[in-house]
């Protein structure tokens, strides 16, 4: 008869056996993923370079107005004028750009056959030029499939010539501020909500007329993917970008900060509106057909078979999920553009125009009630951009900023960036909304906790995109709300 003892050291010694075949079925699980690795690092015959070139070689040398071709691919993001299925300004701007490329490299495993195929990723953090295999028109005597424009393109597409990525913009300290973000809707955009009726509503299922809708556009879209996107601007500067075929290097980056973001101990929501979001045909395989994905299937690279050269064992959670579930409440209560009595927020109204020549200095109204947030947020609503807007510098309690003020200022904040400015607006349009963190910037100044009413102002700096025509750079925003989250 087996006593309590054995009992437990038989059980003991199971729970280990277990233990150790999920540990060992997991790192197989890994050791079988493709890997996306840093361009840097990549010669310029790596076969997953030769087995880029080949697809776009082979897909730019269809009739264009095949339903296969390279620009009907690309249109799934967007034309010359319009954005077309791609999510951007909501909380499925991740999720939808990492199906998208998830796409592309099916579609380049399916052609080329190179079943070990992943696209690599563009470091912009800390490679500041364009990588080599996309920066020379020819390649080996003929015309370089990744150069942009290409052979038939519209030759007045032309990307800059050496790009400008200043650290405070696109720098890995950049980089490891926005990993701080606690939660999705905060690191990767608020979920969408809708103005054009009155009162204004908040997401409240998973149908498709969500989809398209804005919400807080996150620190993450409206900073370094924005920046990028308009410092190499040719098609990258327009909804066309994916005819770019850097386009896919910058967004696997932007995928691989996502999965950083969790591999730090963040979680991705559980709300059923994020994770039961279906992209209803939005994207095309190589016969033709249109396909559908939901959002709980791209939660982790792994769940698509890829991970990232610098992956790692995740850390512990740094919220439980009943702290995660707390800060979505009152995040969403933030953002809810109706009035909402579950977190205290102040609005600011008619805060007037902002221009280079005529920065604005806005006294911003603060809650007076206790909370228990700690991360002082601002949420610029119903903004509208001049065309020819490249950023708006923000800063905090510095009446004199101006465009010549640094980045290095301790009061400054963020720079909210633009790529393709009239394209995200419309006649009767209700505006972006900017949501703008204030904690780490406050902190530099020695002020914790709320803000005292009287002790806030806010500085709004546009830059004109370098150049362009003096002309549409006004930046509006109707209203600003402050809260604490």
């Amino acid at each position: 008869m087996l006593n309590r003892r054995s009992m437990m050291a038989g059980t003991a010694s199971a729970l280990a056996l277990a233990s150790g075949l999920a540990g060992s079925k997991r790192a197989s699980a890994q050791q079988g993923l493709r890997v996306r690795r840093n361009i840097a690092n990549l010669s310029l015959d790596d076969p997953d370079l030769v087995a880029l070139r080949q697809f776009v070689e082979q897909m730019r040398g269809r009739n264009q107005s095949n339903a296969t071709s390279w620009i009907k691919f690309a249109d799934i993001h967007g034309g010359s004028l319009n954005f077309n299925h791609c999510q951007h300004s909501n909380w499925y701007f991740l999720p939808w750009h990492r199906a998208y490329l998830d796409m592309y490299e099916k579609a380049v495993i399916e052609m080329t056959g190179h079943t070990r195929f992943a696209m690599p990723y563009w470091d912009w953090s800390t490679q500041r030029a364009y990588p080599a295999a996309f920066s020379d028109a020819m390649y080996q005597g003929k015309p370089n499939p990744l150069f942009s424009p290409f052979a038939g393109d519209d030759m007045r597409q032309e990307r800059k010539a050496v790009p400008s990525l200043p650290p405070a913009e696109t720098g890995a300290e950049r980089i490891r501020e926005l990993l701080n973000a606690s939660i999705l809707e905060n690191f990767g955009g608020g979920r969408p909500f809708d103005e054009r009726v009155t009162p204004p509503q908040v997401q409240n299922s998973v149908s498709p007329v969500w989809l398209g809708l804005r919400g807080a556009v996150s620190e993450l879209e409206s900073g370094p993917h924005n920046y990028v996107h308009d410092e190499v601007n040719g098609y990258m500067g327009f909804p066309a970008a994916a005819r770019d075929p850097l386009f896919f290097l910058h967004h696997a980056n932007v995928d691989r900060i996502w999965e950083n973001w969790i591999l730090q101990g963040h979680v991705n929501t559980t709300d059923p509106l994020w994770l039961d979001m279906v992209f209803p045909n939005h994207f095309l395989r190589l016969d033709g057909q249109r396909y559908s994905v939901r959002v709980d299937g791209l939660r982790r690279p792994a769940d698509l078979g890829y991970k990232y050269d610098d992956s790692r064992v995740a850390v512990p959670p740094t919220l439980s999920r009943v702290q995660a579930d707390a800060q979505e409440t009152r995040f969403k209560a933030l953002c809810n553009p109706a009035a909402t009595t579950v977190i205290p927020r102040a609005r600011t109204e008619k805060t007037g125009t902002a221009t280079p020549s005529a920065p604005l200095n806005i006294l911003l109204n603060v809650p007076s009630a206790p909370t228990s947030g700690t991360r002082v947020f601002a949420l610029l609503r119903g903004s509208h951009v001049g065309s020819n807007l490249r950023s708006v510098r923000v800063f905090v309690n510095l009446p004199v900023a101006g465009p010549g003020t640094p980045t290095t200022d301790p009061h400054y904040v963020t720079s909210i960036n633009f790529f393709a400015n009239k394209s995200h607006q419309g006649t009767g349009d209700p505006g972006h909304c900017y949501s703008v963190e204030l904690t780490r910037a406050l902190k530099k100044l020695g002020q914790n906790g709320p803000p005292a009413v009287g002790s806030l102002t806010l500085q709004l700096v546009p830059i004109q995109r370098a150049g362009s025509p003096a002309t549409d750079l006004a930046f509006v925003s109707e209203m600003i709300d402050v809260g604490l989250v």
